[in-house]
């Protein structure tokens, strides 16, 4: 491997946490291989980033350290620019003495680590990591039987688990921007700190801290879990260089569900744009009343901006649209199933004239009125995406295939639309 600026190495502690860090460089366009323990990094010269797993969260903290290091010393080699130490959003495995083994090297001027998660519920605040708002280390990962995690404050623990200096980036900071972070980090580094953790509990906050970060230096360990990573393409001006972009993907939610509303809120935490469809102003209906959402739609995905349509995301919308259909003299069910005619109609002009990686319908009135509105017949059943939560094929009348996913309103965790979105970047 010729050293490129654009190679990237990450080193995980599992296999999963290998795959869950790859696919946020592979869903942005780059090439991205997943070895396993005791691969040769100079067999995938073809691919950007190399994700490897060293299988050490579970080990002793020497042999973690060890396993670490070989690998590091292989990249180092191998013209890697890029380093990510990835780690568990929980913080489990010999995180400090695997940071240190790569800092030893003598490649870095210090390791930026910041392993929250927000759409996982993985937040740090003031240096408190917690797991849905509770402290790690009062959760049932504190006897977790191969890797137990005693201590919940993040620098603290890092302290424990390096001989080296560590600092931390809080709240404060946080909430004062950029330029705040900045002046702490020159602070940190002035007194020698060799690894610097950082509060987290937006997605906002991962580019805001990263910017910091490579203002001060050029030369950084970047740690954390599959949050932080996701936003090092567009920090390194990655994806805006990445080969043959992924089509973008919809998502059309007629549900009312106050599931499918959480749901749509990580959607939009992950950049999706997002269309509110008034059926209020579409009654009574005709699609010429729909006209502008629709060229507000195509020009987002001719983007290649990924776009999730609503009926029902703001209650208000709802409300609103029950009475303007009373003052017409329409049931309550009427309207409802002329909010799933306008999506099915509004649906299905966005497929056939825009290319998609998928389409996602939740909502049972929702998917039958966009299949109808296409002319499809049927759905091939090819896999589940999550529990009760399949991915389909299906045909339109015009003869084209579309990949399709389909969720009860009341279905599913909240990032399984996100999970959903990954499967029908990776399937194409």
């Amino acid at each position: 491997m010729n050293a490129r600026t654009e190679t990237l190495i990450v080193i995980a502690d599992d296999l999963t946490g290998a795959n869950d860090t790859g696919v946020q460089f592979a869903r942005q366009g780059l090439p991205t291989n997943v070895l396993l323990e005791g691969a040769v990094l100079a067999d995938t010269s073809d691919a950007a980033v190399i994700v490897i797993d060293t299988n050490s969260r579970a080990c002793t903290t020497s042999d973690a350290y060890q396993k670490v290091q070989a690998v590091a010393k292989q990249a180092q080699q191998a013209g890697f620019h890029y380093f990510y130490k990835k780690l568990d959003s929980t913080l489990r495995g010999n995180i400090g003495a695997e940071l240190q083994a790569i800092l030893d090297l003598g490649i870095h001027d210090f390791a930026f680590v910041m392993p929250a998660l927000p759409m996982n519920g993985r937040t740090t605040i003031g240096g408190h990591h917690l797991l849905h708002g509770i402290p790690v280390s009062a959760t049932e990962l504190a006897k977790d039987p191969k890797c137990p995690v005693a201590e919940t404050v993040l620098p603290e623990l890092l302290r424990q688990q390096t001989s080296v200096l560590v600092g931390h980036i809080g709240f404060t900071e946080l909430l004062q921007g950029e330029a705040a972070i900045v002046g702490t980090l020159r602070k940190l580094i002035a007194v020698g700190c060799k690894i610097i953790s950082c509060d987290g509990w937006l997605d906002e906050h991962f580019m805001l801290a990263a910017r910091a970060v490579s203002t001060v230096s050029a030369n950084v360990l970047w740690s954390g879990s599959a949050g932080l990573a996701g936003f090092l393409p567009e920090l390194f001006g990655w994806n805006n260089q990445a080969t043959n972009p992924k089509p973008p993907v919809v998502v059309i939610a007629g549900s009312v569900s106050s599931v499918t509303r959480v749901q749509v809120t990580q959607l939009l935490n992950e950049g999706f744009e997002w269309l509110e469809v008034e059926v209020a102003d579409c009654l009574p209906w005709h699609p010429r009343k729909l006209r502008s959402c629709l060229d507000k739609a195509l020009d987002h995905l001719a983007q290649g901006k990924n776009l999730v349509i609503t009926s029902g995301y703001q209650t208000e919308s709802i409300d609103k649209a029950q009475a303007i259909g009373a003052k017409l003299g329409m049931s309550g069910m009427e309207v409802s199933n002329m909010t799933a005619e306008i999506l099915g109609w509004l649906g299905s002009t966005i497929l056939n004239q825009q290319e998609v990686a998928g389409v996602i319908l939740t909502g049972g009135d929702t998917a039958v009125a966009v299949c109808r509105a296409l002319g499809v017949t049927g759905i091939r059943v090819l896999e589940e995406v999550a529990p009760a939560i399949p991915l389909g094929e299906m045909k339109t009348a015009a003869g084209k295939t579309l990949r399709v996913v389909t969720k009860a309103g009341a279905f599913g965790e909240p990032d399984v639309l996100v999970k959903a979105t990954y499967k029908l970047n990776c399937s194409n």
